[in-house]
């Protein structure tokens, strides 16, 4: 009898096992995720999302739904996380959707998180030179220095970007698509530069209000830098009127005011007037048609 030999390496392996994923997780999908997946829309009374169907998910219409529905519940905030935590179907679709088979979550503010994987990683790290072989060889790279085992990081570990192309396309769902030609802004660098006698003059402000109310505002220091730079909002004040003071020598009383204004240049300035009545931030704004 003939023998035929049939040799099982890397990319049969790998095809192989993407293909017997596909068909046991499509049987989960158009059935009890389906039907979590609905349970969870229900309850968060959300509609399917309007996006292109990607992958198997066009199979039919079971699986296109669960798409669907996924895609609307991944955009969905984390803070609705509070309504459904308890809710055994949004448990299950956690614990599917946070596998360590397809990577690792990724930290964004979302209700169903996609996954990061090493094709993710590698993506951002080769930058432009952005090539199939140089994706590749970097999504190989980190595979091997990491104990990945998701279904992306074994066809990293191929290095055959057919068996990778065909595996991540498997994962569609459940992947953070990676975002990549953006000009990635400086890292800030905080410098204090308040004047002495000011931060002196803060720091008793500062612990009396904290005294009176409660540890709640941080400490004037330079350590507090990045915090008080993020607390500091010079669009907001943008229109704030204060009155200061009264004049009652004449008849009626004025009102005197400072408000804040900004120049064609867009630089702060301060208007004053005097008006027989006190005018508001808010009055002075709509006046000035500052929109806020």
């Amino acid at each position: 009898m003939r023998t035929e030999l049939r040799i099982v390496d890397n990319r049969v392996f790998l095809l192989g096992l993407d293909e017997l994923y596909r068909s046991a997780i499509k049987e989960h999908e158009r059935g009890k995720l389906l039907k979590c997946a609905q349970q969870v829309a229900r309850d968060l009374s959300v509609a399917p999302a309007d996006v292109p169907v990607e992958g198997y998910y066009t199979e039919n219409e079971s699986l296109t739904e669960y798409f669907l529905l996924m895609r609307a519940l991944q955009d969905q905030d984390k803070q609705r996380k509070r309504e459904i935590r308890h809710k055994r179907a949004y448990r299950r679709l956690r614990e599917v959707t946070e596998s360590p088979i397809f990577g690792t979550p990724a930290e964004r503010g979302a209700l169903i998180r996609r996954s990061r994987n090493v094709l993710n990683r590698a993506l951002a790290d080769t930058g432009d030179d952005r090539t199939v072989d140089a994706i590749t060889s970097a999504a190989y790279e980190l595979a091997s220095d990491s104990d990945e085992y998701s279904l992306v990081a074994l066809g990293a570990l191929a290095q055959d970007a057919v068996v990778l192309t065909a595996l991540r396309e498997s994962v569609v769902l459940y992947t953070e698509l990676e975002l990549i030609g953006k000009v990635l802004p400086p890292k800030p660098r905080y410098e204090w530069h308040v004047d002495p006698v000011i931060e002196e003059r803060a720091q008793h402000f500062v612990k009396i209000f904290n005294k009176l109310f409660g540890k709640s505002l941080p400490r004037p220091h330079q350590r507090n830098a990045k915090v008080f730079w993020n607390a500091c909002d010079t669009q907001e004040i943008i229109g704030r009127c204060v009155c200061i003071a009264f004049d009652d020598r004449v008849d009626p009383v004025t009102y005197y005011h400072w408000a804040i204004d900004v120049d064609g240049r867009g630089g702060l300035f301060v208007s004053d007037f005097s008006d027989a009545e006190i005018w508001t931030t808010e009055q002075y704004r709509k006046h000035k048609g500052y929109r806020y």
